[in-house]
């Protein structure tokens, strides 16, 4: 009981002297009137927030003070601190100096790689299906696989982050998920406490994510759904992959578009399909429906057992609202 108070405690005192912190170290996104449409210079917290509870429970669970260790040896919690340690800060350069597509890519690969080397249970050795008995095998791949989910969830992911709230609720999903099924209890608990304080902060336009934020909780997700599947066997492959399929599709949809144009397929535009709803619906109508959308595929895999069935109707129904997006 004393830790969740400590927690609320400890964010408390971050949002009542978050106006000192952005001004002592500059973070603020500005509005350009193209891609980003507030109204004024917004303070980048999300990340640190984010960074602080995380702090927060590597004391915690370092130091024995919880009464079930999630993590199986030191080094374990040591390599995941350090390495969302690297991912935060990362986002906090960019967000201050806005790094090339191309740095982020290859300062990743060797963040993952570095992780991989320390912790063996963040290879994605092979993958399994809720649907059959077959395992599919990557031998010597296994690295460049591992490496290439990262970068597809970590980019897929940032995309979310074009209106408020998108990617802070879809992380409370995929949080709520997690709490559900009994994976890392504790420290979900403890990301959700502050995610909830951050999107009321984020919906007034108090206070955005930044790139340290989804740098950070991109990292953190990725890192526990390959531990579900690695270790705990809890999630199927094609569980976590319907979880992020509209992102996945979206991230490949654009991606192809900006290379027909010949432009970098990760180079920021207004095509997102956030952009498409705000175009033609209220705010709150765009949030909702996209909110709908990110979630439809798990939850009709719920409904019917069958991931198959899910992908098929989630694919229709994303591509039927692209269309119409693009004919009103």
């Amino acid at each position: 009981m004393i830790n969740f108070f400590l927690i609320i405690l400890l964010n408390f005192l971050f949002f009542k002297n978050y106006l000192i912190i952005s001004k002592r170290y500059n973070l603020y996104d500005f509005p350009d009137n193209l891609r980003k449409k507030h109204k004024k210079p917004t303070p980048l917290l999300g990340g640190l927030l984010i960074f602080l509870n995380l702090i927060f429970y590597i004391f915690l669970e370092y130091g024995g003070f919880l009464s079930f260790n999630y993590f199986s040896t030191n080094e374990e919690i040591f390599t995941f601190f350090c390495i969302s340690s690297c991912f935060f800060l990362l986002g906090y350069y960019d967000d201050k100096f806005h790094l090339k597509a191309n740095y982020k890519l290859i300062i990743i690969s060797v963040l993952i790689l570095i992780g991989m080397f320390f912790d063996d249970n963040l290879v994605i050795k092979y993958i399994d299906f809720s649907f059959t008995d077959f395992r599919l095998e990557f031998f010597s791949f296994s690295y460049f696989i591992t490496i290439l989910c990262f970068l597809l969830f970590v980019n897929s992911f940032n995309m979310l982050d074009g209106i408020n709230g998108q990617a802070t609720s879809y992380s409370l999903f995929i949080i709520i998920l997690f709490l559900t099924l009994k994976i890392y209890s504790f420290l979900f608990a403890l990301l959700l406490i502050s995610l909830i304080f951050f999107l009321y902060f984020n919906f007034k336009e108090k206070m955005f994510l930044g790139d340290s934020g989804t740098m950070l909780l991109s990292f953190i997700l990725s890192y526990f759904f390959i531990k579900s599947a690695n270790v705990s066997s809890i999630l199927y492959s094609d569980e976590i992959f319907l979880i992020m399929m509209i992102p996945g599709f979206e991230l490949l949809r654009l991606a192809i578009t900006r290379i027909i144009k010949k432009k970098h397929p990760f180079k920021p535009d207004n095509n997102h399909i956030h952009h498409y709803m705000i175009d033609k619906f209220s705010f709150m109508n765009s949030f909702i429906i996209i909110q709908l959308l990110l979630i439809m595929p798990y939850i009709i895999y719920l409904f019917f057992s069958s991931s198959i069935a899910s992908l098929i109707i989630s694919f229709t129904t994303y591509s039927l609202v692209l269309v119409f997006l693009k004919k009103i």
